[in-house]
């Protein structure tokens, strides 16, 4: 068994890699204060794994935390993944590859070992992330954006009389909330469509488009066109340790 972690800039999700099939682990929100704690609840009783490896886009301090309590529970060593120039049949577009983001590689790489072909990548977390592939495995390079969620908290600490409601979906508010509320979530659709827009002029025909990530599902509705994959990084991850066991 292979403990898989993604250790995002908010959440950590985990499972472990059975066989060729990913078990049922967890997810939750995270904090240096707490995350050790929070790991020794959430993996006790879970077998030693032979392996644990890691897709992180943490702060240093947090991946040595997280390493402590691999050592102390486990007696393993933690294996952090890096972005390489190119693996998994992704050829990273990054002149300097280990800055793509490891998540947004295995994702890409769970994404093609599904279906080659042309198809944009949609994760919504923290950030808002696009990444285009090409149907040979060629990472054309992507967008980095607030997060719909990320935009609503820095307008409530940034401005006086904004924060606070919860608003609702509509194409003209008449009231602060929805103002709020629908100015995000458009906001990420515009740049979704204009990207989407440029990358198939670019290739010369419609590609297919995928959103996965924890903030997705507010952005489904405004475009039926995007198709909800889930833990793309634990299945890219899981790829990742069968690649390196071969």
């Amino acid at each position: 068994m292979n403990l898989l972690i993604d250790f995002g800039n908010t959440r950590l999700k985990w499972a472990p890699w059975i066989g060729s099939r990913l078990a049922e682990g967890g997810v939750f929100a995270h904090a240096e204060a707490t995350l050790p704690a929070m790991l020794e609840r959430e993996w006790a009783g879970l077998p030693q794994p032979e392996r644990v490896l890691v897709a992180s886009v943490v702060k240093p301090e947090l991946e040595q935390a997280l390493e402590g309590v691999v050592a102390s529970l486990f007696a393993r060593p933690t294996q952090f993944v890096r972005s390489p120039v190119n693996a998994l049949g992704i050829v990273n577009a990054y002149a300097e590859h280990v800055r793509l983001g490891v998540d947004r590689f295995l994702a890409l790489a769970a994404l093609h070992a599904k279906a080659a072909r042309g198809q944009i990548l949609v994760s919504c977390g923290t950030a808002l992330t696009l990444d285009a592939l090409c149907a040979d495995g060629r990472h054309l390079g992507g967008l980095i954006a607030p997060s719909p969620q990320l935009m609503r908290e820095a307008l409530g600490r940034s401005t006086a009389r904004t924060g606070g409601a919860r608003g609702m979906l509509t194409e003209i508010a008449d009231n602060t909330a929805d103002a709020v509320h629908s100015g995000s979530v458009l906001a990420a659709v515009a740049l979704i469509e204009r990207f989407r827009r440029g990358v198939e002029r670019s290739l010369g025909s419609p590609i297919a488009m995928i959103g996965d990530g924890g903030g997705i599902d507010e952005l489904l509705p405004l475009l039926p066109d995007l198709q909800r994959e889930r833990d793309l990084v634990l299945r890219g991850l899981a790829l990742w340790a069968e690649h390196a066991r071969a």
